[in-house]
């Protein structure tokens, strides 16, 4: 049973609502209930089947929104700031990726181009899944983090680059290299005439409707800017990912980026659900249970090639191990444009039906382990940093012997920084533990007793005789480390007063499970200071703000 463009729609989004809540509930990323979704409304399924040709078509436009918020948000700042490990680390990573899974497509009989094709989409990382995994917070506040979000910005440029080379050599042309060359130069200057003329054209013609005070029409404007530049990129031979990100990326540094923004995002969602969804309907569950070692070796290639390379090169630049490991656990996953390279190498015809559904039957797994395998390195990296502490030498002993009664401060980052400062001007003793080690020594260095080591360890609760402590203040970004500290450090101290931060109520209610006297839920705790302010500009009492906030 078929239907017309109105029920393909209807039945993909609901669908998408149902499974994406179910692996929402199931802790994984929404995506791959998307996925699943469009292998129930796929022609292998008995039942409705929807319109293959209309769900591909509304899938361009979600790959065109979602390069175009990329575009955007893109800051040549922000790239800067990941420094020469991420610059060098990045393209290196994905080119050995991309040659081991060249290999692996030769070694189990594809062509060369349908092997490049694969290499090349399982060897960048998911900036979607990144963030899920990871959490947003834990990406700008630790050394892991700030690696994997940098390495992840390059990568998603690199997947541009992909995508106008690998289109270009899949050209039927008696010289692939030259026009290679030749759709490198097109692409090129579309991007120069699209950030040099654009930057200046587009923001004026959004400012114009803007003027005119409609939000519907700026809306409007916005989705036209973005599709329309992909799909005019696209009449030149550019690729329609490319495009968008150029569109966006006219836009990025002009005042208008926030509203454009926040008008763009909730059409991409609906757009990119389409999109993960016509990834269910290509895919041939029968053809990914058939080939189910192809599936494994390619997932083991996506996983082991970004985890060693990263993991690797981090360690050379001198970053500490469990940050190396960290880093490359975060990366070890393929998602949204492991998706784009893949469907442009089908609608190509470089990459046969069946290699797809392998490739993105791997891509599916590596989004389902991220997690654990996120919290497994996790805690091997605390160990790794034991170990590590004791053959690194680091300043100024610290000595805890007659400590007792004090504070422990868990995450020497700005905010327990602060928390130590206040302690140490009142005259209580305290220590603090952190797992960056440049923070760490220059502590050291400073005279602050400050431990190197992971927040959750044992052994380094023990090492701030957390058992001896009055208070415990957990100021890390890290949910599954806070949880650990608070559990191990209220089972061998029960009248330890215990002080966390959370990021949302669920993280709230578990600390509290495990016996935190008081949780800060970062958001609650904004909003509460905001509310104070604006009620005292009406003349309310402090008395009556709290009587407000507590009844909230």
């Amino acid at each position: 049973m078929t239907g017309g463009l109105g029920l393909t729609l209807l039945a993909a989004l609901a669908a998408a609502l149902v499974l994406g809540a179910v692996a929402h509930r199931l802790r994984m990323a929404p995506m791959v209930g998307y996925i699943a979704a469009g292998l129930l409304v796929g022609p292998f399924t008995p039942g409705f089947v929807a319109d293959r040709e209309e769900v591909l078509a509304l899938a361009d436009i979600g790959v065109a929104l979602l390069m175009f918020s990329i575009g955007l948000r893109f800051s040549l700042r922000e790239l800067r700031s990941v420094g020469a490990l991420v610059l060098a680390g990045a393209p290196l990573q994905v080119g050995l990726a991309m040659a081991a899974g060249t290999g692996i497509g030769l070694a189990f009989g594809w062509d060369l181009m349908q092997a490049l094709f694969v290499g090349a989409a399982l060897a960048i990382s998911s900036s979607v899944v990144l963030a899920k995994v990871a959490g947003e917070a834990a990406l700008a506040t630790t050394a892991h983090g700030r690696i994997a979000l940098g390495w992840s910005i390059v990568q998603d440029l690199l997947t541009v680059l992909l995508a106008v080379v690998l289109t270009a050599l899949t050209s039927q042309s008696q010289a692939p290299l030259v026009d290679a060359l030749r759709s490198s130069g097109i692409a090129l200057g579309f991007v120069l005439v699209m950030v040099l003329l654009g930057s200046r054209v587009l923001p004026s013609l959004l400012g114009r409707v803007a003027r005119l005070g409609s939000r519907e029409l700026f809306v409007i404007a916005v989705a036209v800017l973005a599709i329309g530049t992909a799909f005019a990129a696209s009449s030149l031979g550019v690729s329609v990912a490319l495009g968008a990100f150029v569109a966006g990326l006219a836009l990025a540094d002009s005042d208008l980026t926030a509203s454009v923004l926040g008008e763009i995002v909730p059409l991409r969602e609906l757009f990119a659900t389409i999109f993960f969804v016509s990834i269910g309907i290509l895919l041939q569950p029968a053809a990914v249970l058939a080939g189910w070692p192809v599936v494994l070796a390619l997932l083991a290639l996506v996983i082991l090639g970004k985890f060693l390379p990263v993991a690797a090169i981090s360690l050379l630049a001198r970053q500490n191990p469990s940050t190396a490991a960290r880093a490359g656990a975060l990366l070890a996953q393929s998602g949204e444009f492991s998706f784009v390279l893949a469907t442009l190498g089908l609608q190509m015809g470089a990459v046969s039906s069946e290699a797809f559904s392998l490739a993105m039957g791997a891509v599916v797994l590596s989004i389902v382990t991220a997690a654990p395998l996120n919290a497994l390195i996790g805690r091997i990296g605390g160990r790794l940093d034991a170990a590590g502490a004791l053959r690194r030498s680091m300043p100024g002993e610290i000595e805890l012997a007659g400590l007792r009664r004090h504070a422990v401060v868990l995450g020497y980052g700005q905010v327990g920084r602060s928390i130590c400062r206040v302690l140490a001007t009142r005259g209580f003793g305290w220590v603090a533990v952190d797992a960056d080690y440049g923070r760490v020594r220059g502590a050291r260095e400073a005279g602050s007793p400050v431990i190197f080591g992971d927040a959750g360890a044992p052994s380094v609760l023990e090492q701030a005789r957390v058992s001896e402590a009055s208070v415990l203040v957990v100021a890390i970004s890290d949910a599954l480390a806070t949880l650990q500290a608070v559990e191990y450090a209220v089972r061998h101290n029960p009248r330890l007063a215990v002080v966390a931060r959370a990021h949302s109520s669920a993280e709230e209610a578990e600390l509290r499970r495990a016996g935190a006297l008081h949780v800060v839920v970062a958001q609650r705790e904004l909003g509460n200071e905001l509310v104070r302010h604006a009620l005292r500009r009406f003349g309310v009492s402090d008395r009556e703000v709290a009587a407000i906030l507590r009844r909230e």
